[in-house]
């Protein structure tokens, strides 16, 4: 299926709060992707994971738009509306799981590729945006 998230220097937007957070929302897709490989899996197993993962990328996005506050971010208003639309879309596949008759071995794999794609991309493209101006305000 997918591949895993690997985390390399690449990724790093040299700070270090940040950094660590994105480790851990690595390490959660890849227990999404994990999920979607195996033959079977609960409801539940499902929906647990999918919610911690949700909950973390709240907590996640929500730093950096702490960062983008105190700094005042001239990209913040367009940053944010991409970190709502992250977060409709993980509220739209619970609420598709939480539905009679749901395919939840097919929503498992979706969300994982979905989660995994969108991180990697953010980062790369969305989050090093922040790097320069976020550390010349103090945040390393």
């Amino acid at each position: 299926m997918s591949n895993k998230l690997i985390w390399t220097k690449e990724y790093s937007v040299h700070i270090a709060e940040l950094d660590e957070q994105h480790k851990e929302f690595f390490k959660l897709c890849n227990e999404l992707l994990d999920l979607a490989e195996q033959e079977s899996f609960t409801n539940e197993q499902a929906f647990i994971k999918v919610l911690r993962l949700g909950d973390y990328a709240s907590y996640h996005l929500g730093t950096e738009e702490e960062f983008f506050a105190k700094t005042n971010y001239p990209d913040a208003p367009h940053h944010i509306e991409i970190h709502n639309q992250f977060r409709q879309t993980t509220k739209d596949f619970i609420n598709k799981l939480r539905e009679d008759g749901a395919n939840t071995k097919e929503l498992i794999k979706e969300i994982s590729s979905f989660s995994s794609n969108w991180l990697a991309d953010h980062i790369l493209v969305v989050d090093k945006k922040y790097t320069e101006w976020l550390n010349e305000h103090g945040i390393k």
